[in-house]
């Protein structure tokens, strides 16, 4: 989403947090280990973070019966069990997000989870572990501290739901990208130096070689007819489902499909050269070149996060000097809310998702977009030719 970012490896955006793409699309990618590790994280997370959330809700229970089995210290330290590897497990993808802005002087969305969960989660640990270091008028009749380890817990848990669901879309989006790849055969049949005929790998043909191409199949790379007549399917790049007539020196292209007769073609290009493999370059560089509304929305959160920063401490001053009692609790419970409410996820989502849904989506019909500025000056025109 940041062209300028480029790294060997996967791994997150240093300006954004947001996960890097490959710039070099593969048709066998396999599963998104990103995806995989943020599901484990996730279902390890809820499933610690439901009993934390009963346990904060005790007082609302009807009977409070939770009270009757456990005191209040009992139930802060069973919550600091659970929510501890929710927040520091779990919530390790984004601790590391949020200091890689920090050390970039780049603040976005992770900035503000990281700054609200720790803080929700640290001051929730000292009030279990030393509620004495808290004044008295901090803590409640049975001379404990409030603690928001649900809080923490919650949010890490929801903001991985969150991340899993992007991923999943960013996942299905690239599926236009290797249906395009797919179009390539995997064989070719080369003629050896001694005049017989083998199937190799599409990867050791090179320029120069001489292929046969039988009824049926698809022409493995591009090239020029040097022997035979056909009459080839060109509908992958054209759109028009009418064969075309091929002959001697008569130009092919990689992908399109020999209808009828068996020719014999010389390979002129391969690989990145193919006109197929430019398609498909061009479909992912669309994909992550950058909308003109995009740079606004950069621009905003720049001044976006360190604002949400400002008014979260100017928040917890205000609850601390004027708020009721138990001060600080409100003081905390405010400034950690205006951190995770005003979160921009949307800001850093919204723009690049639609881009590489609408190029993808595209591809898959056959309409490819240069790039993502096209794709918004699209919705001004009122004619088509």
């Amino acid at each position: 989403m940041h062209l300028e970012v480029v790294q060997e490896g996967p791994g997150s955006c240093p300006i954004c947090g947001m996960a890097l793409e490959p710039v070099a699309p593969v048709l066998d990618e396999g599963p998104s280990q990103e995806l995989l590790e943020m599901q484990r994280r996730l279902l390890g997370s809820a499933v610690l973070t439901l009993p934390v959330f009963v346990a904060a809700m005790a007082d609302m229970l009807p009977g409070r019966p939770l009270h009757e089995l456990f005191a209040p210290r009992t139930l802060a330290f069973a919550q600091l069990v659970l929510a501890t590897p929710v927040v520091i497990w779990g919530g390790w993808p984004f601790f590391q997000r949020g200091v890689a802005s920090l050390r970039s002087r780049h603040l976005n969305m992770f900035t503000l989870i990281a700054l609200g969960t720790g803080a929700a989660w640290l001051s929730s640990v000292v009030a279990t572990l030393a509620p004495g270091v808290f004044p008295a008028s901090f803590r409640g009749h049975d001379g404990g501290a409030p603690v928001y380890f649900e809080a923490a817990a919650v949010i890490v848990t929801l903001v991985l739901l969150g991340q899993v669901l992007e991923l999943r879309a960013r996942h299905r989006t690239g599926a236009a990208i290797r249906s395009l790849l797919a179009l390539a055969p995997r064989t070719a049949r080369r003629f050896r130096d001694d005049g017989g005929e083998e199937d190799v790998a599409l990867e050791d043909v090179g320029p120069g070689d001489r292929l046969r191409v039988r009824p049926g199949e698809k022409v493995p790379v591009d090239g020029e007819v040097i022997e035979g007549r056909s009459a080839l399917d060109e509908s992958m790049l054209t759109g028009e489902p009418m064969p075309v007539e091929k002959g001697p020196g008569d130009r092919v292209i990689g992908a399109t499909v020999n209808q009828v007769g068996s020719f014999v073609m010389r390979v002129d290009r391969v690989g990145s050269e193919t006109l197929l493999a430019q398609i498909v370059a061009l479909v992912a560089e669309a994909q992550r070149s950058r909308a003109p509304i995009q740079r606004l929305a950069d621009a905003v959160a720049a001044w976006f996060v360190p604002a949400v920063v400002v008014a979260s401490v100017v928040t917890f001053a205000g609850w601390a000097w004027f708020g009721p009692e138990p001060r600080f609790a409100y003081a905390l419970v405010n400034a950690v809310a205006v951190l995770v409410i005003a979160c921009p996820c949307a800001l850093g989502l919204a723009t690049p998702m639609s881009i590489l849904v609408a190029a993808g989506k595209g591809a898959s019909v056959g309409v490819l977009f240069r790039d993502a500025e096209a794709i918004e000056v699209l919705r001004s025109i009122d004619t088509l030719v």
